[in-house]
């Protein structure tokens, strides 16, 4: 839409006055500067005055309101008070107790010859009261109430007589299935001890005693029975633990663990130890037994703990008992093994002290048999407990400290840069 051009003429003095203090070429558009802010101004004025009149009429239409409300809540309470006059009227014409209907109706019907006071009067037999005493009297009083009967599971014509007798019933069946189930589950144990299915469960109990030993020293131990290893098809070598190399220089040194629980013979033992430790590159083998009745041609004459030529040793992890004592002495009495093989190599011009050290695996088998014996002893006896333990962790600590002993002699070879 064009815009028209409005031709504006200014008349008033004081305008002109204004305007004669600007430049003649900067009239035109201070006039119109003006003219603009004028009009704005003039448009709130409007404004302003519109809401002048909205707040005008909604104080009226609040007063008005607030007249309403007055003239409701007179009417209210005006209706309030008849209807509770009301209420009150009805309440004392129907329960006031000298003219009220209801007390007219129950004088009338259970009052002193009342049509129904007989119903209520103990002392008539006739009376429903009486007839609801004796028959209540009848079922629960006293132990030969018809109830108590009932209730008694002793009485053969009570329900709760076959109920029980059905309960223990099915409690004994329950017993006898219970204790056929254990006596199959205990046989089934038994031909499982016996046979190779209990070896490999012996080789999950033993290989965590064998961790905790090696967690401590810093070494690693793998689970390796179920991988062939350097021998062809040969998996012999339960586990394998590897020493920490920081206390080896930086050398690699094995010790292979051979886990047994069926019978065998110690020559087989033996045998199976030696290729355990080619298999696994290994410079020890540790056969662990379930128990001296595993091997059948030595039996008790091993003890707990034996060390055998050819850097092999055979010890006793009991399966009931799991003591780790004669395990934890073959795997330190391995790893000085390993460790003293180390030193003797480094040490070119310096001879290792093998009498003293024979002679500290001799005691220290000697210990861990008596250990074994006392603690067998300690297990049967029932008393002198408390003497029996205190000689069993007397010997251990003995047992301890030769260990330490032996591992003093063995300490690592630091390699010269």
């Amino acid at each position: 839409m064009d815009k028209e051009k409005i031709t504006l003429i200014i008349n008033d003095r004081e305008i002109l006055e204004l305007l004669s203090n600007y430049a003649s070429e900067k009239r035109e558009t201070i006039a119109l500067k003006a003219l603009r802010i004028g009009l704005i101004a003039l448009k709130d004025i409007e404004s302003i005055g519109n809401v002048d009149y909205v707040e005008k009429e909604f104080q009226k239409f609040k007063n008005d309101l607030d007249k309403e409300f007055v003239t409701l809540k007179e009417s209210f309470s005006k209706t309030l008070e008849e209807t509770d006059e009301i209420i009150r009227e009805k309440l004392k014409s129907n329960f006031d107790p000298e003219s009220g209907i209801m007390s007219q109706v129950l004088e009338k019907y259970l009052g002193d010859g009342g049509s129904l006071s007989d119903l209520f009067d103990e002392q008539n037999n006739e009376s429903a009261v009486s007839k609801i005493k004796t028959i209540f009297s009848e079922y629960f009083d006293e132990d030969a109430s018809t109830v108590v009967r009932l209730l008694d599971p002793n009485n053969d014509k009570s329900p709760l007589s076959s109920f029980k007798k059905e309960i223990m019933d099915r409690l004994f069946a329950i017993e006898k299935e219970i204790v056929a189930k254990e006596t199959a589950h205990l046989a089934v144990k038994e031909e499982a001890r016996k046979g190779t299915r209990k070896g490999f469960e012996y080789e999950d109990m033993v290989f965590p005693e064998i961790e905790k030993i090696a967690r401590i020293l810093g070494d690693t131990c793998i689970p390796t029975g179920k991988d062939v290893g350097q021998t062809l098809n040969s998996k012999l070598g339960d586990f394998v633990v590897t020493l920490n190399p920081s206390h080896t220089g930086g050398a690699t040194l094995k010790i292979a663990f051979e886990a047994k629980d069926k019978e065998m013979y110690l020559s087989s033992l033996l045998d199976e130890l030696e290729l355990a430790k080619k298999n696994r590159g290994a410079g020890i083998a540790v056969g662990i037994i379930s128990g001296n009745a595993v091997l059948k041609d030595v039996n008790n004459d091993i003890g707990v703990f034996r060390d055998y030529p050819n850097n092999i040793t055979v010890c006793v992890l009991d399966r009931e008992t799991l003591d780790p004592v004669a395990l934890e002495v073959a795997y330190k009495l391995a790893r000085t093994k390993l460790m003293l093989g180390l030193k003797a190599r480094e040490m070119k011009s310096e001879s290792i002290d093998l009498v003293s050290i024979n002679t500290l695996i001799d005691e220290i088998n000697n210990k861990l048999n008596e250990f074994t014996s006392i603690k067998s002893t300690l297990t049967k006896a029932t008393g002198a407990i408390d003497s029996a333990k205190t000689q069993i962790d007397n010997m251990k600590s003995e047992l301890m400290s030769k260990l330490e002993e032996l591992a003093e002699k063995s300490k690592p070879i630091l390699k010269k840069s």
